[in-house]
């Protein structure tokens, strides 16, 4: 295991290969957000991980109660489906403490499965807010993801909004339904990360300023655009997860 210090100074905490995202958002009964968060977090990043399930975050929703997100990683699709199979069905972690999780959940499948757009590397944030923004496209797709190559991602990076990642939907077929997943073929995803509330609400002032033209043509192709605000959980406990040597 690594330390925040210590990921910062290897490789800048990238790691590569990880090509499948799980965006995993779990209703949970009323009060049981740290409880869980705990539970989470103890009995089951370690073990997921040594099966190669990478946990790359762990967080609340500001604003919104009995709400836990996190993000799983995996290299492709086939090391999903075995990792899977290998926790969800033959695991003694699973099997031991599975029921204790269920218990305090009332719904796990509000689940994304995604797939970068291009073949960047994942850095798992050490900052305080994560911003998730989904963009549904409807017959757009192609024409948003070239206007945010062309204008809007260079945009964010003249008010250096440059930690940020594209995703689409992962479309291969989930051949494990047990866990279903949204996979939407319009879908265009960002997530990026900023340092603190200031900075989060500082960036944001400046985006929601951008030039008129820019605003219009993005209104003409994004069908709907919602927004998850994340409360980063990992970096209240100042725990890194991840043994990067074990990606490649």
């Amino acid at each position: 295991m690594i330390t925040n210090h210590d990921a910062m100074t290897h490789s800048e905490n990238k790691m590569p290969g990880i090509n499948v995202l799980e965006l995993r958002n779990y209703l949970l009964e009323p009060g049981m957000t740290e409880r869980f968060s705990e539970y989470f977090h103890t009995k089951f990043v370690e073990p997921m991980r040594k099966l190669h399930g990478y946990t790359l975050g762990e967080f609340e929703i500001d604003g919104i109660d009995d709400r836990f997100v996190w993000f799983r990683g995996f290299r492709d699709m086939a090391e999903r489906l075995k990792f899977l199979t290998d926790f969800y069905l033959n695991s003694e972690t699973w099997k031991t403490y599975g029921g204790g999780a269920n218990e305090m959940m009332i719904n796990s499948d509000n689940v994304y499965l995604l797939k970068p757009l291009k073949n960047d590397q994942f850095a798992i944030s050490e900052k305080q807010i994560t911003l998730v923004d989904f963009y549904y496209c409807n017959g757009t797709l192609e024409k948003t993801i070239d206007l945010f190559e062309r204008e809007y991602v260079p945009f964010l990076k003249t008010i250096n909004v440059d930690d940020i990642s594209l995703w689409l939907s992962e479309l291969s077929p989930n051949e494990f339904p047990r866990l279903p997943a949204f996979q939407d073929k319009n879908l265009l995803l960002t997530i990026s990360n900023y340092a603190d509330r200031q900075e989060y609400e500082s960036k944001q002032s400046l985006i929601n300023d951008m030039p008129p033209d820019l605003r219009k043509s993005m209104q003409r192709l994004i069908t709907i655009h919602n927004s998850l605000r994340l409360s980063n959980l990992n970096y209240r406990k100042g725990d890194n997860f991840l043994d990067e040597h074990e990606v490649h």
